[in-house]
């Protein structure tokens, strides 16, 4: 497979690489003009509304009253300008309510993330990966970055969790292979064929070791608050130790939850809290 038959290839087995280009200038800029082409109508329509109400004929003041008189009444044996008018803005309409809605949910598409931009970008680049290199107008439109929407839900992770796929993962990844590396210098193996490059690791792990880590510091840290509280005998020692680790907690419960501020603040504020009370009864 080659070109966009190899890149498709590539984001179908790669969720966290199926991003597309946005077009949100382009689309609001369609959307303006459907904006304006009905803004105009609007006031034709208003305007032909307020002669028809002066009008000497009955069924011509009728138009507001009746729908049926509206739509059937001829003028020169056509259709009055009113209902034409009317006629003309439907599609129109549709046309906008459709544009708005869509760019409405596109816009709820997430953003690929910059770890994964820059894995695709080395993908299409590195000849030993994929080793595509487009020829028309579009070739840049991964290597630009910009207004890309990724198509695939990316899995609900933390900050921690992101940190451990994004930066140690990698770290582990280069690791394993300088390591396989000298043993195969040391042991003189041959190895023909080279290493691809990609290393796929399970999110389903990844979260559970955040989960794991998460779990240790939420049992570690309110003991060693209380045993750091306990051999310290001074009071504004022991003050400044209940602000230590309250912005500790608050900090690895931050990365730990995904950054949700008032659970933050209300998490903290309890264990500051038990501190202080501790503090007051261990007087």
């Amino acid at each position: 497979m080659e070109g966009y038959a190899k890149i498709s290839h590539f984001m179908s087995e790669h969720a966290e690489s199926t991003m597309v280009h946005r077009f949100s200038d382009i689309n609001l800029q369609n959307i303006l003009y459907l904006q304006a082409e009905i803004h105009g109508l609007r006031k034709d329509l208003r305007a032909i509304e307020e002669q028809n109400q002066n009008s000497s004929s009955e069924d011509v003041k009728q138009f507001p009253l009746d729908w049926y008189t509206l739509a059937c009444t001829l003028e020169n044996g056509k259709r009055n300008k009113q209902w034409e008018k009317v006629l003309h803005l439907r599609p129109l309409l549709k046309e906008y309510n459709e544009a708005v809605l869509l760019f409405h949910q596109l816009s709820k598409l997430e953003r690929p993330r910059s770890y994964d931009l820059n894995a695709l970008q080395d993908w299409l680049r590195r000849p030993t990966l994929g080793g595509v290199y487009l020829t028309g107008r579009d070739r840049d439109v991964w290597f630009d970055g910009t207004d890309l929407m990724l198509l695939a839900k990316q899995s609900s992770s933390n900050y921690f969790t992101r940190w451990l796929s994004d930066s140690l993962a990698p770290k582990y990844y280069h690791a394993t292979m300088v390591v396989k590396s000298c043993l195969r210098k040391k042991n003189k193996i041959h190895c023909p064929q080279e290493d691809s490059g990609i290393a796929e690791y399970s999110d389903t792990r990844i979260t559970t070791i955040a989960q794991m880590v998460g779990a240790v510091l939420a049992s570690l840290l309110p003991i060693l608050a209380i045993v750091a509280l306990h051999l310290v005998h001074t009071t504004g020692t022991r003050l400044g130790l209940v602000t230590v680790f309250s912005a500790i907690f608050s900090t690895a419960l931050w990365f730990l939850n995904d950054g949700k501020l008032i659970e933050v603040f209300s998490a903290t504020s309890a264990f500051a809290a038990v501190q202080v009370v501790f503090i007051g009864t261990n007087g």
